[in-house]
């Protein structure tokens, strides 16, 4: 794996130096370890290489201007879910991968990003339907289609003007989580999004910057509401004078997630008559007991 990061100190790069399938000891085949390899690039080349083929520049000019964390990573094999995001990037913490759902008004066509840090559990459609306000009669499913420059593994909140619905695409909201902002702005983690088309590469700055980012250039399409809330069933069970005490979890707030994942790491997982009618089953979950996973 390795980090490309600006720096408007560097000279310019041929074509060939920028030839990253070729050098990047992630991508040519030598299966890099992870974080091994820093290469520092103007923000012109950087642009050139990752950004401008997707029209999403204004992601570096914003952060260069700013001058907050920006680096794109290339990973040595493709990524679909943020629990194999999390495990390749090494001691990464789930919660520091970003995930962002698109959602489908059935009714009228309209697509609502949700973007929210890997928790281990669903959205709660229903409280979505609420933070939306729609109303009796319009309903919400999975996306069956993106805006520009996104499939199904690499979703993300970057979208273009043409995508919005002011200006006759199909974008009117994305929202982020309120707790989860107030917390990232706090303790300045760098979170990893995906981008573009491809999915060995993914784009890392701060969750709470992000926000700002966005809101800055597209105004009332951003929005944060609480989506992360905590939900769950409580069974208490009293015998022979112990008390156990289990709980089933719907949806999770951050910091509930925070905690569990202090607390737990990585583990055996078994599941019982799940369903999911919309939302995928995060594959990690599916791994054999005796497969080897680093331990978090």
């Amino acid at each position: 794996m390795s980090i490309y990061y600006i720096d408007n100190n560097v000279s310019e790069k041929t074509d060939d130096e920028l030839d990253i399938w070729n050098y990047d000891p992630s991508l040519n085949g030598k299966m890099s370890g992870s974080l091994e390899n820093k290469f520092a690039l103007n923000i012109n080349d950087f642009n050139r290489l990752f950004f401008s083929k997707y029209k999403i520049d204004y992601i570096s000019k914003y952060f260069s201007t700013k001058g907050q964390d920006l680096r794109v990573l290339t990973h040595p094999y493709k990524t679909n879910t943020c629990f194999e995001k999390a495990e390749i990037l090494g001691m990464w913490d789930p919660l520091n991968v970003i995930k962002v759902f698109y959602f489908e008004n059935v009714q009228k066509g309209l697509l609502y990003a949700v973007v929210i840090p890997e928790t281990g559990c669903f959205i709660d459609k229903r409280k979505l339907k609420d933070i939306l306000c729609l109303p009796e009669g319009e309903y919400i499913r999975k996306a069956k289609v993106l805006p520009q420059n996104m499939t199904y593994g690499t979703c993300s909140p970057f979208v273009l003007a043409d995508d919005l619905k002011a200006n006759g695409g199909k974008v009117e909201k994305i929202i982020f989580d309120t707790e989860t902002l107030v917390i990232k702005k706090m303790k300045r983690t760098l979170d990893d999004f995906s981008f573009g088309l491809d999915h060995r590469l993914s784009v890392q700055m701060n969750y709470y910057d992000c926000f700002r980012m966005l809101k800055r250039r597209y105004s009332d399409l951003i929005v944060d509401e609480e989506v992360l809330n905590l939900s769950f069933k409580e069974k208490l069970i009293r015998e022979k004078g112990t008390i156990k005490i289990a709980y089933e979890f719907n949806t999770l707030n951050y910091r509930t997630a925070q905690f569990i994942n202090s607390i737990h790491g990585y583990g055996d997982v078994s599941i019982t008559n799940d369903h999911i009618d919309e939302l995928d089953l995060p594959e990690i979950l599916m791994i054999p007991k005796n497969h080897n996973v680093k331990e978090g």
